[in-house]
This record gives C-alpha cells, structure tokens and sequence, in this order.
C-alpha cells in the first residue's frame, strides 16, 4: 500500500459489491473532514479476502469485519458514533453478523458487472 498522507484513513472496498459501492457512494457525501480516501480490494496487491472492508489508518493500523464500520462511525462523528452501540456485544457476535451480510450481500444486494468506477468529482478521493 503506498503511504497514506497525515490525518487520512483509506477505505478499501469489493468493488464488486452493489452494497459496498453504495456504502461509498454514502460516504462519499458523509465525510465532510474530508478525511477518507478510497481503493477497490481488487486494486490491492496485499488483500488476502474480499469478504471485509479494510480501514487504515496513516500510522498504518489496520481495522476490518466490523472493526472497520465501528472505526469509519467514529471517524465520521456525530449521529455516525452511534454505531459504537454495537460495542455492547462479543466481538464473535458482530464478527459472525459481519460474515452472515458478507456471504448474502450479492443474493441481496446484486453484483456489478464492472469494478465500480469513478466520476470526475471523486478522482481525487480514490487510490
């Protein structure tokens, strides 16, 4: 992965996944401190599932499974911290939650036919 600039936290993504994608496409608008930049997981060299969403940091901690949504929540702030409730629960109970969506989200939610592709406005936001 190449360095990630000071203060930026990389989202990276099935670019597959109509769910993923539309998750982006949401925060793409939610991210008003312009703190997230974005990669496709099959842009990624280093990715061994694309069955996570994978959260880095720029001192390079690495979040993923539901990790990743309790992370982007708290970077989001505001109403978005409210995902920490989640907290409540074993860390195998969300792990297992995360899975069940991530095995039944192309049944669910359909599958692109093409790597999710950027607009102009976004080119700046990806990697």
């Amino acid at each position: 992965m190449i360095p990630i600039p000071e203060g930026k936290i990389v989202i990276q993504f099935d670019g597959m996944c109509v769910l993923c994608s539309r998750t982006v496409r949401f925060l793409l608008k939610a991210d008003r401190k312009n703190k997230f930049l974005f990669q496709t997981l099959q842009g990624s060299a280093d990715i061994k599932s694309i069955e996570t969403v994978i959260v880095t940091n720029h001192f390079g901690r690495r979040y993923d499974y539901f990790d990743a949504v309790l992370k982007i929540g708290h970077e989001l702030g505001g109403v978005y911290k409210m995902v920490a409730i989640f907290k409540i629960f074993p860390r195998s109970w969300r792990h297992s939650m995360y899975m069940w969506i991530a095995r039944n989200r192309f049944r669910w939610f359909g599958k692109r036919q093409t790597c999710y592709l950027t607009d102009e406005s976004e080119k700046g936001k990806f990697i």
